[in-house]
């Protein structure tokens, strides 16, 4: 007899619940984003943008220094958000994808995607 072994990824989700900019900070941003002194955190972050906690005033709404007329977090709207096109090295970005040391885990980019959708709210 033979056997069909399926191996199936398991993906934690938390059911019923918005990713909260907490777990976006806590995921993304403290250790692939401001872990650094040259990048995104300390007295002159990179871009002019620290995303030291808390960091929700310094991106949702906010233009992006890099590139006028771009806004980083679109509530709502993640395909408006010049963040997640520096995530993804969508084209049409100025300098490197984000974060330049390495590129995120697909799971923690559509985090992001998932806070913002969801409103981009500051919990």
């Amino acid at each position: 007899m033979r056997y069909l072994i399926l191996v199936v990824p398991l993906v934690l989700v938390a059911c019923g619940s918005d990713p909260t900019l907490t777990e976006v900070q806590a995921q993304v941003f403290t250790p692939s984003c401001a872990a650094f002194s040259s990048c995104h955190s300390g007295s002159a972050p990179a871009g002019g943008l620290n995303l030291v906690a808390p960091a929700y005033d310094r991106l949702v709404g906010k233009g992006s220094s890099a590139a006028p007329g771009k806004i980083l977090v679109v509530a709502g709207d993640p395909d408006a958000s010049y963040l997640v096109d520096k995530l993804r090295k969508r084209p049409g970005i100025v300098g490197d994808q984000m974060p330049n040391t390495a590129p995120i885990e697909e799971e923690r980019i559509q985090l992001v995607e998932d806070w913002i959708a969801a409103g981009a709210k500051n919990d």
